[in-house]
């Protein structure tokens, strides 16, 4: 029980700089990929990669996140069917 309560005020102390960061990350990308160029480049040598970018790119919130990342491997479970 101590242990979750040591990682509850790790995460709690955490959470403004790593939603700052998530904020400054997201907004890099949506530019990054507004560039055709770029986007393209990466679509053709790291399509995963670019798929995980715009799931950044589209996220509003960490449950949207996290929805859409459970939502992304239960379609590579089906798809590996």
């Amino acid at each position: 029980m101590s242990q979750v309560h040591t990682q509850y005020k790790d995460a709690e102390q955490n959470y403004g700089s790593d939603l700052l960061n998530l904020v400054v990350a997201k907004g890099y990308l949506t530019k990054l990929l507004a560039n055709e160029a770029v986007k393209s480049y990466i679509q053709r040598h790291e399509p995963e990669i670019l798929e995980q970018f715009e799931l950044v790119v589209n996220t509003v919130s960490m449950e949207e996140a996290v929805q859409q990342q459970a939502d992304t491997t239960s379609a590579d479970v089906s798809e590996a069917s």
